[in-house]
Formats: C-alpha cells, structure tokens, sequence
C-alpha cells in the first residue's frame, strides 16, 4: 500500500499581499511596476515561512469582468478596488442591453489595461497570460452593475427588467469568454469553467431558479461541456439552500459557504469536489492553531476515503492571516490526511 495525502490549496492575493506589506492598495491594483516588484517581495517571505511563491500576474481584484459594463473603477488606498453602478434606475436597463449588443468588448474597461500589463509580463517575465477559465456568476455580475441593494430590490420590484439584464449578461459572457480566449491564446483542448457568485446566497432557492439558474446553466454547457467537465462555483455567503440546484446544473466542484461543514456538502452532492471547508475569518485568521488543525481535520475525516476534498479556505484568505495559522493548516494536512492506497 501507498500513502497519498489530501491536497491542500492556499492562495494569497492582493489584498493579502497588501496589508502584509503595507502597501497602497490603489498604487497595488493600478500600477504594473509596483504590483510585480511587491508580488515578488512578498515571495520571499512567503517562500522563506511556507514554501509558497507569489508569481508575477495580472491582479485586478475582482472588478474587471464587469468592468466591461461601464461602471467606473474606484481605487482606494486600503481597499479592494470597487465599480460604481453602470445602471442607477430600472429605466437605463435597456439602453445598457442595447449598448452591450453592439460594444467591442475587449476596448471596455479594464481590459485593454489588461492586455497592455499582459504584454509587459511577458516581455519582463516571460510569463504567458491566458484568459477565459472562468467569470463572476450572475447575480455578483448584476450587483456590480446595479449595486447590490438595487439588484435585490430590483427582482422583486422590476422582474422583467432584471430578466432583460440576465439574458444580456448570459451573452456578453458567453462572447466576452470567447473572445477572450481567442485574443490570449487560451488552450482549445480545456474544458471547464469557473462561476463566482457571493450575491447568490443572498437569493431565496425560488429567485436563483426562476430568474437565474438556467442562465448560469447555459454559460458551464457553453464552456464545459460533457460529462468529464469540471464545473466550478465559488460562493464564500450562506449556499446551503442552493446546493439542490447546482447539483441540477451539474457543478461538480464547489468552494462554497464556510457556514456548513463538508458532510452538509455530500449529503446533496455526493459526486462533488470540495475546496474547503476552512472559515477563512472565524477559524484561520481569528482562531488558534489548534482550532485550524481540528477544523482540518474534522474536514479530513468527513470526507473519508473519497478523493474528494481539497482543504482550502471558503473565500479569499483573509488580510491579517498569520503564518503560524496557515503552517497549522498545513501540519494538519500532513498529520491527517494521508490516505492509504494499495498498489
């Protein structure tokens, strides 16, 4: 018999980079040459305390995919960058449909921001960036076009412009991907695609299905299909109620609300991936080393045997996270989680 252990994923981005090293969050997410040189910085400790490099990358927050509806991006000097609202009444839903329609999507926003630091990596570097794995999901998509309170607001009070303005993100996605791809060389053999979408857990199972979930289910069949697809959701707010439904649109990897443990997860999608189940701010940045090794291993051991769990945080690691607590995750891992296989 051999031994194989559970993987671990840990992922620090800018807002981690940020606080750890004090930096301008603004100059961070808006400046080439101050990004690189304090990603790399940053991996010399990081390779020093966890064995873990920063590489160079393109790291706009989370903000570029929508960008390319309008909104203007606020920088912040201790924040995550933000858009404003590219729709402020239901009234301008439809000429913003109709604007979409039309647009070169890859002159809008951010993106030729994206394909001038893309360029640089590249000749400074040598590192090839590749677009098009994956995008916001809907309802963060429609929260950062309308704001989130005018989006939720908006389902109950204007139904029918909403539907309007899901039906034209399904196709700017689906064009925005493919041009995209086609524009950064992403590889014709990969399949699968990757949905972000924190705002879906603020929906009720009845709203995510009646306006958003066929959506959403178009956009993985249009990017991953067949059965050998992986089709990936994030989602770090309360997801329990909706676990039925993703199972329905065939998610089969899930990195989704820290509120509910892995055997919460199972029970309705028994063939899932798991990326999880660590609560990124009440366990790994608030809590001892010993509650992030028993939270581990709790995950470790409700996933059993199955090949199916990856320990990872719910969500983004928190800025403030301190090594010792990142080190216990990874002791945890190497304490519990070897698995026996025969050979």
């Amino acid at each position: 018999a051999k031994s194989k252990r559970v993987p671990i994923s840990i992922g620090l981005d800018g807002d981690w980079i940020c606080e750890y090293l004090k930096l301008d969050n603004s100059k961070y997410y808006s400046d080439y040459t101050y990004q690189q040189e304090n990603r790399l910085r940053c991996s010399e400790v990081t390779e020093n305390e966890l064995g873990i490099s920063i590489e160079p990358a393109i790291d706009f927050g989370v903000v570029m995919d929508a960008s390319i509806y309008g909104g203007k991006v606020n920088y912040r000097p201790n924040a995550t960058p933000t858009l404003e609202p590219a729709v402020n009444s239901p009234g301008e839903i439809d000429d913003l449909v109709q604007r979409m329609a039309k647009v070169d999507l890859l002159s809008q926003g951010l993106v030729p921001m994206f394909f001038e630091w893309r360029e640089r990596l590249h000749e400074d570097y040598g590192v090839h960036v590749a677009y098009g794995w994956g995008l916001k999901g809907c309802a963060t998509t429609l929260g950062q076009i309308c704001s989130i309170t005018n989006f939720l607001t908006w389902i109950m009070t204007h139904p029918d412009q909403i539907k309007k303005l899901i039906q034209c993100w399904l196709e700017t996605s689906i064009r925005y991907t493919q041009a995209m791809r086609q524009a950064t060389g992403f590889p014709a053999s990969h399949s699968g695609f990757s949905l972000a979408s924190d705002v879906t857990g603020m929906l009720s199972p009845s709203l995510y299905r009646d306006f958003i979930m066929e959506a959403e289910r178009e956009v993985f069949e249009t990017f991953a299909p067949g059965t050998n697809s992986v089709r990936y959701y994030h989602a770090d707010y309360h997801m329990a109620q909706h676990l039925d439904a993703l199972r329905e649109i065939g998610v089969n990897a899930v990195n989704v609300d820290p509120y509910i443990q892995v055997r919460d997860i199972f029970e309705k999608m028994p063939e899932v991936t798991i990326y999880g189940q660590v609560p990124p701010l009440t366990v790994l940045l608030n809590g001892t080393q010993e509650d992030v090794i028993n939270c581990v291993k709790r995950d470790i051991q409700q996933a059993g045997n199955t090949g199916k769990l990856v320990v990872s945080t719910v969500g983004s690691i928190v800025p403030g996270t301190s090594f010792e607590n990142l080190r216990a995750m990874c002791y945890a891992v190497d304490k519990y989680g070897r698995r026996k296989e025969h050979a």
